[in-house]
């Protein structure tokens, strides 16, 4: 509900042809982003896909060899880092370390040469916002690695930026933090309304709290979306691989609307994309779409496709079992999420070579690729 309400207000950092090289290695291809005034925009991918590289341009650090970069319809991409009405908040916190609290948050503004009694409301304003008011005397040296992201992104927030770009500010902190800090991010970006540009490897905070999410790999965008669109209905194998966890099933397409393959059989499949017979087809099937069971509830029909197994592995993770079961007679791994929806004395698991039925409705696979 929130991306749909943004979506109808105007441009804020538009992204035309964006290309850049460096030496003989091509690191962003043809780059085309619009991103709305006021989103939680993320751009995704592994290392090395060129994110960093965008987000340094839009900052100012890089020039592109092509294209251009808007903010509310201004041409930035010659202007000097200091020229462009945007904040970066960095993995490292880059906090001046022989300044207090206060005295780094109040920073931007003394250079802005800023009255002083604005300046003490300004930065008490937002010391509240990332709940650091009782911290504002110390020095960075005695505060966690939280709170020193915090102070990093009150002082990039002071100024009010028309976009707040941030780079991997999570990935220096532990797993509990990390998570902790995300909301308390997404709360502060609801609360002062600026676009956000976050870039992250991490496919579980993109989805966390993005309005939309650009994933790359190699210096190309593949696919723009909602984050239960890029879940959902991946654009190819790619993303579907790269968010979350998925099973592909391939095969031949047969007749409309139907495609096997020697490891499952006839399989019926949505036609997500045009296919026609002869096609090679690859489908995504996330591991909480299938059902698993010692006894099948369904027979093998045009709806559910129901193949016996073995458990290969169980892996426990408290709420839930990943299993690994493997198709009779095949070499095929299949993962399955099975959740423990009841106390565990009154809910059998699944064990090591167990013998079980798995099944899923074709409408849970989705076609990603055809050839």
């Amino acid at each position: 509900i929130k991306y749909y309400l943004k979506k109808t207000l105007k441009k804020n950092l538009e992204i035309k042809n964006v290309g850049k090289t460096f030496g003989k290695d091509e690191i962003l291809k043809n780059i085309n982003i619009e991103i709305k005034k006021g989103e939680f925009f993320s751009l995704l991918g592994p290392s090395g896909c060129g994110k960093t590289t965008l987000l340094r341009m839009i900052a100012g650090f890089i020039r592109p060899d092509k294209g251009s970069i808007s903010i509310n319809g201004e041409v930035i991409d010659r202007l000097k880092p200091n020229e462009r009405n945007v904040n970066t908040v960095f993995q490292n916190y880059a906090l001046f370390p022989n300044m207090t609290v206060f005295e780094n948050v109040a920073f931007p503004l003394k250079i802005k040469k800023t009255a002083k009694e604005e300046i003490e409301k300004e930065v008490l304003k937002y010391l509240e916002l990332v709940g650091l008011q009782e911290h504002k005397d110390k020095m960075p040296s005695s505060l966690s690695g939280g709170q020193k992201q915090r102070v990093s992104i009150a002082r990039a927030l002071i100024s009010k930026p028309d976009v707040l770009l941030l780079d991997e500010p999570l990935s220096a902190l532990d797993a509990k933090l990390r998570q902790k800090l995300l909301i308390e991010l997404d709360t502060i970006h609801d609360e002062v309304g600026i676009t956000f540009v976050f870039v992250t490897h991490d496919q579980e905070e993109a989805l966390s709290v993005s309005d939309r999410i650009a994933v790359m790999s190699k210096g190309e965008v593949l696919q723009i979306g909602t984050p239960n669109e890029i879940y959902e209905m991946p654009a190819n194998g790619f993303v579907a691989d790269f968010i979350g966890e998925t099973n592909f099933i391939e095969g031949k397409v047969i007749e409309y609307g139907y495609a096997e393959n020697d490891e499952i059989g006839r399989f019926k499949i949505e036609l997500d994309k045009p296919v026609k017979v002869g096609d090679n087809v690859k489908l995504t099937l996330r591991p909480e779409k299938i059902k698993v069971d010692t006894e099948p509830r369904y027979t093998d029909n045009d709806n559910y496709k129901v193949i016996k197994g073995t458990v290969d592995e169980v892996i426990y993770t408290g709420f839930q079992s990943k299993l690994f079961i493997k198709v009779d007679g095949m070499n095929k791994l299949i993962k399955v999420y099975d959740q423990h929806r009841n106390f565990l004395t009154e809910e059998e698991l699944f064990e090591w070579k167990e013998k079980v039925y798995f099944y899923w409705h074709y409408e849970d696979a989705y076609l990603v690729e055809v050839n």
